[in-house]
């Protein structure tokens, strides 16, 4: 760890080939300690997320088969499975659609018409 320094001037706008002509602000040995620094942050930042994952893996193994079966989950769907509980049924509000009623003197019922396409002319039976 270097501690907290102060590495090149940032009030200057950095544009293509602009460090190539201004001197350097900082040393060789002190750009090599900030850039193993730098490397030494993502390197533990990327493994305490990927270990982060593995830990949590059945929850979200359950948070995708959950969302892949309804599309979508409120706070309180995801609050339960955290807890580790199972979802209910979901209900649904939408009634179901009333039979189509059947023309005269016909057993079959009467099939719904295709609805008109959006930008084109209307599709008209043979």
């Amino acid at each position: 760890m270097i501690g907290p320094i102060l590495v090149g001037d940032n009030e200057q706008e950095l544009f293509l080939g602009r460090e190539l002509q201004h001197r350097r602000e900082v040393s060789e040995k002190t750009a090599q300690l900030v850039d193993a620094e730098v490397s030494r942050l993502i390197t533990d930042c990327y493994n305490r997320a990927r270990q982060t994952l593995i830990d949590n893996r059945p929850l979200l193994d359950s948070l995708a088969t959950s969302l892949l079966e309804r599309e979508t989950l409120t706070r309180e769907d995801i609050e339960m499975l955290v807890r580790g509980e199972q979802l209910p049924p979901r209900v649904t509000d939408v009634p179901p659609a009333p039979p189509l009623p059947q023309q005269a003197g016909s057993t079959e019922p009467r099939r719904a018409s295709n609805p008109k396409l959006f930008g084109g002319p209307e599709v008209l039976p043979a």
